[in-house]
């Protein structure tokens, strides 16, 4: 069985930078290495990113990187369904099973990629968190990575760490693709697509 509880310590990776954040350097080390030795050329750019710049300058990095420049965005269901109806829909469900999980997310939409993250250790469903990573998150954070256009950018390596390790754990799946701009994916997302529930909900 998978160990979804690894996702919680990588969604540190992505939250607005605070104090005590580097604190998880050795953990985040431990849970890479544990996957593969080799991307912790990806992960130690990050770590002394931490220890070289201020707490207000890793701030303001952030910030350039998605909410001014916005060169990716962190809510799952934008990048997915841009400002399409859909991304409503699929913010709704989302947040059933955040509540169900009883996930709290912050002054975060239930969708924000921590909140995400941090949900996946928490559902009880098996096949939904295996529908999740492998139909909605993998492909969604493929799209993220695309959209940077340089390799310079810290949180583009972690993005790439992050897809390496969910297609570790999920390689396979009986669940479809999201494919963008294209109909007919099954389970969540067609939920999300059809305005109805998930059949796993019902």
């Amino acid at each position: 069985m998978k160990n979804l509880v690894n996702y919680e310590i990588l969604a540190e990776w992505f939250r607005y930078p605070y104090p005590g954040l580097e604190n998880f350097k050795e953990g985040w080390r431990k849970t890479v290495s544990g996957y593969n030795p080799g991307l912790l050329r990806k992960l130690d750019p990050f770590i002394s990113h931490l220890s070289a710049r201020t707490l207000e300058n890793q701030q303001e990095y952030y910030i350039s990187t998605f909410d001014v420049q916005a060169l990716c965005h962190l809510d799952i269901g934008y990048v997915l369904f841009g400002e399409d109806y859909r991304r409503g829909v699929f913010l709704m469900h989302v947040k059933k099973e955040q509540e169900t999980a009883g996930n709290d997310c912050g002054k975060e939409l239930p969708d924000h990629l921590p909140n995400m993250l941090t949900l996946l250790p928490k559902i009880r469903d098996t096949e939904l968190a295996e529908e999740l990573v492998y139909s909605v998150l993998i492909p969604a954070l493929k799209k993220m990575i695309r959209n940077f256009r340089t390799n310079d950018n810290v949180y583009k390596g972690l993005l790439e760490i992050l897809v390496s390790i969910m297609d570790m754990d999920y390689p396979v799946s009986a669940f479809e693709r999201f494919i963008f701009e294209e109909r007919g994916n099954a389970g969540f997302v067609q939920g999300a697509r059809q305005e109805t529930d998930f059949p796993e909900m019902q």
